[in-house]
């Protein structure tokens, strides 16, 4: 399911929480702004754990958890602190999963809001707990599907990444089929 066919399910009434692997992919590419862009938001949410995530992440000198903090200090990322319903989900989610995941797919249940994570595992566990979650490889499809940026652009988006964040794609087609 696309980014666009979960913003129109929701009408306008979309509430869109971010994980930490896409926001340090985005940080380390300085594109962030791309992800206001595509959900067409002034501002995303991120959970308590995810904000604690990027702050180690700044302890220990990670220079992408600064460009979000610092988008979180001009409030356009919000963080939403868990309640006990959120944290009674918690509790029952593989531990596999890094307490930024577990506590944002909580708060999104209770929301009915769209889990943005690039973990294929992370995706899987939001598709058993009704969770719509969005990946990069969507992101990066809607971004040249709605006329943000061209393929190619997408493509140089992608050497980017790989580049940067390490991350290989082991294809390309689901972003441009």
């Amino acid at each position: 399911m696309t980014v666009e066919i979960k913003r129109q399910r929701q009408r306008g009434l979309v509430v869109v929480f971010v994980d930490t692997d896409v926001l340090s992919i985005f940080a380390k590419i300085q594109r962030l702004p791309l992800l206001f862009t595509v959900f067409n938001e002034d501002h995303l949410n991120i959970s308590t754990a995810v904000e604690n995530e990027l702050q180690t992440g700044i302890a220990k000198g990670f220079g992408f958890a600064q460009d979000v903090i610092a988008l979180h200090s001009q409030g356009q990322i919000v963080t939403y602190h868990p309640t006990a319903v959120d944290q009674r989900l918690t509790a029952t989610l593989p531990q596999t999963l890094g307490s930024g995941e577990r506590e944002s797919m909580a708060i999104c249940k209770r929301l009915n809001a769209i889990f943005v994570s690039n973990e294929r595992r992370v995706k899987h566990h939001c598709r058993e707990n009704g969770i719509d979650c969005v990946n990069l490889s969507e992101i990066l499809r809607t971004i040249w599907e709605r006329g943000i940026l061209m393929q190619a652009d997408v493509r140089k988006i992608i050497t980017e990444i790989e580049t940067k964040d390490n991350l290989k794609f082991r294809t390309t087609d689901p972003i441009f089929k």
